[in-house]
C-alpha cells in the first residue's frame, strides 16, 4: 500500500513544482514594462526615453559606463524581444531592486533597476545596470536557489 501511494505523492511534486515556479513570475513594473515596449517597438533610444524621463541619472555618463553593455547587445544580439522581472527587493518602503533579463534574438542580457517611488507615487529609475553575465547583476544567493 506504500508504493502507490509514494508514487502518487512523488508524481504529484514533479508535477506540481514547475507550476508554483510559473505562478511565481512576477509582474514587470510598469515604467520598466512601458521601455520595453518601446524597445521592442521603435528601439532602444525610444526606451531609454522612458526609462530616464524625471531620472537624476545622467545620460551621456550612462552611455559611457552602464549602457555600454546594453548598446552592444543591442548591436550585436539581435532583435530585443521582451524582458522579465527575475526578482524584486524591497530595500525600503519607497526603494526596491527589480533583477531582470532581457531576451534578444541571440542572447539574453542581465539587468537591475532602482526604482524609487517619489511622495506622489510616481516611479523614478534612480540607477541602472546592465551586464552579460548573470552572476555580475544577480547576488549569489539568488543563483543558488
Amino acid at each position: 500500500m506504500k508504493t502507490p501511494l509514494t508514487f502518487l505523492l512523488l508524481t504529484s511534486l514533479l508535477f506540481a513544482a514547475p507550476f508554483a515556479r510559473a505562478q511565481s513570475r512576477q509582474p514587470v513594473p510598469e515604467l520598466i514594462n512601458q521601455g520595453f515596449n518601446a524597445y521592442a517597438q521603435t528601439g532602444l533610444n525610444a526606451a531609454l526615453q522612458l526609462w530616464l524621463q524625471n531620472s537624476l541619472l545622467d545620460r551621456n555618463t550612462l552611455l559611457k559606463n552602464e549602457l555600454v553593455p546594453l548598446k552592444q547587445a543591442d548591436a550585436t544580439y539581435g532583435l530585443f524581444e521582451s524582458g522579465e522581472v527575475m526578482r524584486q527587493v524591497a530595500i525600503t518602503p519607497r526603494v526596491t531592486r527589480v533583477y531582470l533579463v532581457l531576451y534578444y534574438e541571440r542572447a539574453p542580457l542581465w539587468a537591475y533597476f532602482d526604482l524609487y517611488k517619489t511622495r506622489a507615487g510616481n516611479q523614478v529609475i534612480s540607477d541602472i545596470f546592465f551586464n552579460t553575465k548573470v552572476q555580475v547583476v544577480l547576488p549569489v544567493e539568488y543563483l543558488a536557489q
